[in-house]
């Protein structure tokens, strides 16, 4: 892996965290299959990213996030905050076991196969999109209850699957409970944030940094950060558009069958 290749995957990483397409899935796929990496560390290099576009969402949201810092000591008060502690809980109870499962089988698949297995999980996001299609209603975070909370929470802990989408699925989740899609998609955004410091650092507990050379892991979260906070406001709206259910479920069978024709070729 060298610095092109680096940049290249934090691109990856910048443009597709806005988009319900499961920005891991797509980096893993990139790396994998473009780069040649191992899929376990491939996996780790993805997770890595996600911290240039978390900064890019706290810089964005910065005014909101130093609000619910400044409210955490009042947890009991705030329907917001409860929120955010609550489901991160849940994401750790489903996403910790998710992730431990995951880096012990990526050590014996091969690239293809995880590339096939990724295209599976599009598929399942794209369908979960395609369900929510036009399902919201009126509820706000004032209204939110223990139920949503966990709901959001586990939904975000399989997200930790490459080609589940985190977005994808909490704000879907949030519309099937009929939350408004503009307050869905803002939930969705302040409980990825200690989800994601959470991903990073069990990755570096479990794995540490020694896999990779630290200019390469900086240049990539680097890249991640600027593609990621110079597009987001423009995805965000492209993505209210587009019809992402049906990317992910074509992506995703293009994964498989890459998987299925190559070895026959």
């Amino acid at each position: 892996m060298d610095l092109l290749s680096s940049i290249l995957a934090g691109m990856v990483q910048g443009i597709t965290e806005w988009l319900p397409i499961s920005s891991t899935g797509q980096s893993m796929i990139a790396l994998i299959d473009l780069i040649g990496l191992e899929p376990e560390r491939a996996f780790s290099f993805a997770i890595y990213l996600h911290l240039g576009t978390l900064l890019a969402v706290l810089f964005k949201m910065r005014i909101e996030v130093k609000e619910i810092i400044l409210k955490l000591p009042h947890l009991g008060d705030d329907k917001l905050v409860q929120f955010i502690v609550t489901s991160t809980i849940f994401t750790a109870i489903i996403g910790v076991p998710v992730y431990w499962f995951l880096k012990e089988n990526f050590k014996a698949w091969q690239g293809d196969l995880v590339t096939s297995v990724i295209g599976s999980f599009l598929i399942l996001t794209g369908l979960v999109l395609y369900l929510s299609k036009g399902m919201m209603g009126n509820r706000t975070a004032s209204e939110l209850n223990l139920l949503d909370m966990a709901i959001a929470g586990i939904s975000q802990g399989f997200a930790v699957l490459p080609g589940i989408s985190r977005s994808g699925m909490t704000i879907a989740v949030l519309l099937f409970r009929n939350f408004r899609q503009d307050e869905a998609l803002r939930l969705s955004f302040l409980i990825s944030i200690p989800a994601i410091i959470g991903a990073i650092l069990l990755d570096i507990l479990q794995e540490g940094l020694q896999n990779f050379d630290y200019i390469l892991v900086f240049s990539g979260i680097l890249a991640s950060f600027v593609f990621g906070y110079t597009t987001i406001d423009i995805l965000l709206r492209f993505a209210r558009r587009a019809r992402f259910d049906l990317f992910c479920i074509a992506f995703g069978f293009v994964a498989i069958l890459f998987y299925l024709v190559i070895p026959a070729l």
